[in-house]
């Protein structure tokens, strides 16, 4: 059929990808309190130009503070203005759709077939899966993968390396929007001096001359100066130093943990590593190249910390479509196999726009009905959810009751997670805490996870460095709920299965 032959494989990969998330995101990918105060902070900005100051806790209020993603803020904040969180949720699964299904129309590109692509991009993609959500560090994903296909793409001679200059203005916005920037930079630094090794040994590099190693040099500069385009300069790079240099956010906050063997979501990436290592050996050694060897430092990343599960498989999937011609399993599986493996001919590509106009054209339609608030499952307004399993959802309604208007009397005690749920739905409190890490701090956030074992102290000690506090919001049946329903002082408002609100007599 005619039609057919209009729709690219692209454009197949990315609506089946991008119906799933949307699907299987309903409420998953609504589960990260950053969603709430990414959100409010974007809409501050808007109203009130950058700010330096912490504007949300009675904690820390005042102090200095960083939005050091503000860009991503700010398009957050934009995106909700025009249709919500349905907005946010159709533009999160519409970046990792299209970051995804670009990869599987590379792997498609060297003669691997449907099915052996479908496998690869679904081990993939379940690697990643844990660390999708709505929040400006998907805009990493997006710029490793460009990042990577690059370095790929030069290495193997497919474009000059100025080109990589490109990548300077990239990093420039980046830099705006998430501290992943700093693995997209550290990632061109490595493949550069390994490339200058590899030329110096012989081996398999773009780099032919010192000129050459001169340009890489200058280009490698130019991203990490980029860095530096933005309203808070060195105190933007410091937040992202200070993040990924304190121990006890590791301890604390779940997706900067070190990978656990025994979680089943990082099964998947144990997975992708078998492949990865299977199609590596494969590579006979005389010709093996630097960016073929990227997914073992994002593989150690990775096991460091669980966040970077995204950034090694989007790592893998570019250094195997790189690799695989070159492999032995490529001449055996096109000797043997051709269900799974042609070598590519002579026959024409698919013009860029059949992988195009379906994926737009269906976003296109699924924001305008959210725009005008159009409600039709899965694609337009009302389908993105809060679970009220996970958020305090059945509370709002006392929770904007008591809600102090003019903001005074309006210190509100509250659990870690549900900080920023506060912040973006009664902006009249001021939180105890919230998982902006970097403005607490380690020592101060250890502190609080320890008074678990001791509340009655702790408490007493908090009311006496930040004032007495007014309300709390705890998570029902935790230590801290224990606390409050049993002190005389405290008069129960509401409680539900999730969380549970409360007010001090008098």
């Amino acid at each position: 059929m005619r039609l057919f032959r209009w729709i690219g494989p692209g454009a197949v990969t990315f609506l089946a990808l991008w119906l799933f998330l949307l699907v299987s995101g309903q409420s998953k990918l609504l589960r990260d309190p950053g969603t709430f105060w990414h959100t409010a902070t974007g809409e501050l900005i808007l109203r009130e130009g950058f700010i330096q100051t912490d504007p949300y806790s009675f904690t820390f209020a005042g102090k200095p503070w960083v939005p050091y993603e503000w860009l991503g803020e700010v398009a957050m904040a934009l995106v909700h203005r025009a249709g919500g969180f349905d907005a946010q949720l159709l533009g999160a699964v519409t970046l990792v759709a299209a970051v995804f299904a670009w990869l599987a129309v590379r792997l498609l590109r060297i003669g691997l077939r449907p099915f052996p692509v479908v496998i690869l991009v679904a081990i993939s993609f379940a690697a990643a899966a844990s660390n999708l959500l709505v929040r400006p560090h998907l805009v990493t994903i997006a710029g490793l993968a460009v990042t990577a296909v690059w370095l790929a793409d030069c290495d193997l001679g497919r474009c000059r390396l100025r080109r990589l200059a490109w990548l300077i203005p990239l990093n420039a916005v980046w830099a705006n929007v998430h501290g992943g920037v700093l693995g997209g930079i550290g990632t061109v630094w490595i493949a550069s001096a390994g490339w200058v090794v590899f030329w110096r040994l012989g081996r398999p590099s773009p780099v032919q001359s010192w000129s050459d190693a001169g340009w890489l040099a200058a280009i490698g500069l130019g991203c990490g100066l980029a860095v530096l385009l933005n309203p808070y300069g060195l105190d933007l790079v410091r937040t992202w130093f200070l993040i990924m240099g304190e121990p006890a956010i590791k301890r604390i906050i779940q997706e900067h943990q070190p990978l656990d063997p025994l979680d089943p979501s990082a099964w998947p990436i144990f997975g992708l590593v078998a492949v990865y290592l299977l199609v590596l050996v494969g590579v006979p050694l005389r010709s093996l190249r630097v960016t073929w060897l990227l997914p073992l430092v994002w593989l150690l990343m990775a096991v460091d910390r669980v966040r970077h599960g995204p950034l090694f498989a989007v790592m893998t999937l570019v250094a195997i479509a790189a690799m695989f011609t070159s492999t032995r399993w490529a001449g055996w599986l096109g000797r043997n196999r051709p269900e799974y493996y042609r070598p590519p001919g002579n026959e024409p590509r698919r013009p860029l726009w059949t992988n195009l106009w379906l994926p737009i054209l269906a976003v296109s339609i699924a924001l305008a009905l959210q725009v005008f608030r159009v409600s039709v499952p899965v694609i337009g307004a009302g389908w993105a959810r809060h679970d009220s399993d996970h958020w305090p959802i059945e509370l709002l309604d006392v929770l904007k009751e008591h809600e102090p208007r003019p903001p005074a009397g309006n210190r509100l005690f509250n659990d870690l997670i549900d900080g920023g749920f506060a912040i973006y739905h009664v902006p009249g409190y001021k939180v105890f805490v919230d998982d902006r890490c970097e403005l607490y701090g380690g020592a101060w956030l250890t502190e609080f996870v320890a008074a678990d074992a001791n509340v009655r102290p702790a408490i007493a000690k908090w009311e006496a460095r930040y004032g007495r506090f007014d309300f709390a919001l705890t998570r029902t049946g935790t230590p801290f709920d224990d606390y409050f329903r049993a002190a005389p002082s405290w008069e129960l408002v509401k409680r539900t299965d999730t969380a549970t609100f409360y007010k001090r007599r008098g």
